[in-house]
């Protein structure tokens, strides 16, 4: 006999397995006692801290827009 969960049940467990906010306690700069300010809530330099140091935020991909797609790049720097 299988049982349904209620909405509000499948809620609380979806909500649970959210990322928790992060802190200044989970920052590189202030684990690390490198940042000068005093804020509740992180800025808009915080970086995670992980064993490998501080890595650069991800940055989204480059896409050529499609009327430059068929120009060598001479003709790009000339355009």
């Amino acid at each position: 006999m299988s049982q349904l969960q209620s909405p509000p049940a499948a809620a609380k467990r979806t909500r649970a397995r959210r990322k928790a906010k992060p802190s200044c306690a989970d920052c590189y700069f202030g684990t690390r006692l490198l940042c000068a300010l005093e804020r509740d809530e992180p800025c808009t330099t915080f970086r995670p801290d992980s064993p490998d140091g501080l890595m650069p935020p991800s940055q989204p991909m480059l896409l050529i827009g499609a009327q430059d797609a068929g120009l060598a790049p001479a003709e790009l720097l000339a355009a």
